[in-house]
């Protein structure tokens, strides 16, 4: 986790998406395996940069504000874990990285390049659930959680234990969606 001041880019799974989320690990009985190893359900989101300290603030606004990408469908659909010094609990997309997904993180990491903010490490779709969980798990599979990733926010990391937590900094809205070509109707 994060020290309090630290900066990231990110987008914040929205309240109806992540009541559902609770709602599959309710399910399965999950919720109560993870107990107090949960992660706040204020927090669950999508990084999209790595740390920064806060100094780089308004680099890090400049940039953000300059991003040019699209709003994307992301279908949260598997519960898997795995261990990175510690377990881990997360949704995952079963069919990989969405395209708008990558084009968003492409546009952040250039932007934040262009001011001069090096990207150490790329973020692959997921939404952690847990950052400390007592056990792995055999992975889950459910009907997908569908996120329409419309936003994008800098945060700034605040707080200890359970008031651990990401302030917004500032917000912006991603472009519409690219709708789909239209189709012939071939079969008149």
């Amino acid at each position: 986790m994060a020290r309090p001041g630290e900066l990231f880019v990110m987008s914040r799974v929205p309240q109806a998406l992540r009541d559902a989320g609770l709602g599959v690990l309710r399910e399965a009985g999950l919720d109560t395996v993870l107990g107090e190893t949960l992660s706040p359900l204020r927090n669950w989101h999508q990084s999209l940069s790595d740390l920064h300290a806060r100094e780089a603030r308004e680099a890090m606004r400049r940039a953000c504000a300059a991003v040019v990408a699209e709003a994307f469908e992301m279908r949260l659909d598997r519960l898997e874990s795995s261990v990175h010094q510690r377990i881990h609990w997360q949704f995952v997309p079963s069919a990989g990285r969405p395209e708008g997904l990558g084009r968003l993180m492409a546009a952040v990491r250039g932007q934040l390049r262009a001011q001069g903010l090096v990207e150490a490490q790329g973020h692959r779709p997921h939404v952690t659930v847990s950052y400390r969980a007592n056990r792995s798990i055999e992975p889950l599979t459910f009907a997908p959680l569908i996120w329409q990733i419309d936003t994008i926010e800098l945060v700034e990391v605040a707080g200890h234990g359970n008031d651990y937590r990401y302030d917004v900094v500032d917000a912006w809205q991603l472009r519409p969606p690219v709708a789909p070509p239209a189709q012939l109707d071939l079969l008149q």
